[in-house]
């Protein structure tokens, strides 16, 4: 398989979760205007916003990155072509940046779930109880995706060590 393979596999990868992450939104987004609509009780209330944030942050985020990968592939592959050492150079360097973020991301889930823990073992206030809800959607997401784009990241990593010892 030729390397640049390797590359539109990661690519593909991004845009695949990119699309669960755009779906989810739009499903958060849906379900925060049902409770608006229907929800009568003053928790429904309060998680309204919440919910609606989250969906479109999810909806509007993602778009904007489905928006502009197609542009990063069509490059990508034209500086592949024109010195592909650099290019090689470059991702090994892109993906051991991107590493750390994998790290940032389970610190955030981890207080995600310890605020959540507080504000329903401990508190009575609906609103922070509705933010600890949105908080921990946006916490899983972050962990099932990063499962899989950390996974993705180092079988893409090896392949780029292996290009640059031939």
């Amino acid at each position: 398989m030729d390397f640049y393979q390797h590359t539109q596999n990661w690519y593909n990868g991004e845009l695949f979760e990119g699309k669960i992450i755009l779906f989810s939104g739009i499903i958060i987004t849906v379900v925060s205007l049902v409770i608006w609509k229907y929800g009568t009780t003053p928790n429904a209330k309060t998680l309204f916003i919440p919910l609606l944030s989250v969906g479109l942050l999810f909806a509007i985020g993602i778009s904007s990155m489905m928006i502009s990968y197609p542009k990063r592939m069509t490059e990508s592959e034209l500086d592949f072509k024109q010195d592909s050492t650099e290019f090689l150079l470059s991702e090994k360097k892109r993906v051991e940046d991107f590493q750390v973020l994998y790290k940032y991301s389970v610190g955030f889930a981890a207080v995600s779930f310890v605020l959540t823990i507080i504000a329903f073992g401990f508190m009575e206030n609906r609103i922070f109880q509705s933010i600890c809800i949105a908080l921990m959607l946006i916490s899983v997401s972050l962990i099932i995706i990063d499962h899989f784009s950390k996974e993705r990241a180092k079988m893409y990593y090896i392949e780029i060590q292996k290009q640059l010892e031939i």
